[in-house]
């Protein structure tokens, strides 16, 4: 157990249940402050997009000397509020991890014609990877069924490969398996060189 002493001032104290706590606030940056990102992150997230939390809300509090100071701007960065779940800004969490970037959340993409094939949790901003988190509820909290919504993540996941993408399926428990992150990286290494070739030779040409 860890137990911190800290000065806590009148405003960073919310009586609002039957005993005070720290306002959200308060209590996002300390977590930062104390814990992993793989903690921090999907919490400051969720509170970004719920609660309408800013990362300069939290950033006042993060002052010079602080213990785990460095880590918690680092969860600032990372955080957001786009992710549309946990697993998302913990996945954003393992690209950071394993040196991953140009990774852009809820990326809306089109085929030639303009036809929306759909909003991808992660998409490259350069070159065609999409990164796809899958929880249990996309498929059991669908309305018609998770065999519905696994015939309809299939069509999903071909009309991407049509359109030249090369996709990454990650179920929660893919996120703790590096070797999914080692591949990710290759791949996006890979297709960067042949891009970067292609620029070259457009420009010289």
């Amino acid at each position: 157990m860890f137990v911190y002493s800290r000065k806590l001032e009148v405003s960073d104290v919310a009586e609002g249940l039957s005993y005070p706590i720290t306002t959200l606030t308060r209590t996002l940056a300390d977590v930062a402050l104390d814990h992993s990102l793989e903690v921090s992150v999907p919490l400051i997230s969720q509170s970004m997009r719920d609660r309408g939390v800013s990362a300069d809300d939290i950033r006042r509090y993060l002052k010079n000397g602080r213990r785990g100071l460095r880590r918690a701007h680092v969860a600032l960065e990372l955080s957001g509020a786009a992710y549309e779940a946990p697993s998302e800004s913990f996945c954003a969490v393992k690209f950071h991890r394993h040196g991953i970037t140009g990774m852009v959340p809820q990326v809306d993409v089109r085929s030639a014609t303009g036809k929306l094939i759909g909003r991808n949790d992660f998409q490259h901003d350069t070159v065609p990877v999409v990164v796809e988190v899958h929880g249990v509820g996309k498929y059991y909290l669908h309305p018609d069924g998770p065999d519905e919504a696994a015939k309809q993540n299939h069509q999903r996941n071909m009309n991407l490969l049509n359109a030249g993408y090369q996709v990454f399926n990650l179920t929660f428990g893919d996120l703790f398996r590096p070797g999914n992150f080692t591949a990710i990286k290759n791949c996006i290494d890979s297709l960067m060189i042949k891009h970067q070739r292609q620029t070259l030779a457009q420009r010289v040409g």
